[in-house]
């Protein structure tokens, strides 16, 4: 786990491990829980996991 500081408000962000590679396949877990994959590198994995989280803002702007 890895311990962040927000410098603008000194708030400390924790952020677990997001990918695991499980018999040569990448994947990704999202802070709702869910397990996304597989994907052939963890490069792709990180790459879907980037529009995963632009969809969520993008839903969360709507109010959905």
């Amino acid at each position: 786990m890895s311990r962040k500081t927000d410098g603008d408000t000194d708030k400390l962000h924790f952020q677990a491990e997001r990918f695991v590679q499980q018999n040569g396949q990448w994947f990704y877990i999202t802070r709702e829980g869910a397990e996304k994959g597989p994907f052939d590198s963890k490069e792709d994995a990180e790459g879907d996991l980037i529009a995963y989280v632009r969809d969520r803002h993008k839903l969360e702007e709507f109010g959905q």
